[in-house]
């Protein structure tokens, strides 16, 4: 018994470690952006598919809300790692991209992480993020998991680089419940 024991505990410390983002000015993106939630968080342990310049939070855990924070992607990176031999691959983040070259990206991103069949982007409109001219633009789409989901995108291209905050919440009740923080939070944010 005690081997099981011994077992547990070590999985149990390897176990990916969600840390609290209190409601204060923090960092994100590895520094390459700061936000000021109104509300606690949770930092969301990298997964396999993340890139360096990404980081996620969710408050009532990953399935049900989330927002995701890409900032600094240089030019010729994409937002989602590619595996080598993927016959569906999101296109690499060009600084000239036109909005709706933008918009196919993240879209294209949502389809194979998310396993989304059906995506609507929604109200594509100029916005102003990080003191640069940008956009923002609803969607809502069903993935993998089959729940309907809603969110929304603020980004801009600053000196070449993409930044970008999402929210993506389950449509019964966590994407209108998230909405006023994360709006918050696009409001706060600056460059790092």
């Amino acid at each position: 018994m005690r081997p099981f024991l011994a077992v547990l505990l070590f999985l149990a410390g390897c176990a990916p470690r969600y840390t609290l983002v209190p409601p204060a000015t923090v960092a994100v993106a590895r520094g390459s952006m700061h936000v000021h939630p109104g509300i606690a968080w949770n930092r969301v342990p990298k997964g396999r598919h993340d890139i360096v310049w990404e980081e996620n939070w969710t408050e009532n855990g990953a399935g049900l809300d989330s927002i995701g924070f890409i900032g600094g992607l240089p030019d010729g990176e994409a937002i989602v790692k590619q595996r080598r031999k993927a016959d569906r691959k999101v296109p690499a983040f060009r600084a000239t991209m036109s909005p709706q070259d933008l918009v196919a990206m993240i879209e294209t991103a949502y389809r194979i992480r998310a396993g989304a069949a059906l995506f609507e982007t929604r109200g594509v409109t100029p916005a102003r993020f990080l003191g640069a001219p940008g956009l923002q633009f609803d969607f809502a789409y069903v993935g993998a998991d089959e729940v309907k989901r809603r969110g929304r995108a603020v980004l801009a291209v600053v000196d070449g680089r993409f930044y970008c905050v999402s929210l993506d919440g389950a449509a019964l009740h966590y994407f209108d419940a998230a909405l006023p923080d994360f709006t918050a939070i696009v409001a706060s944010a600056t460059r790092g």
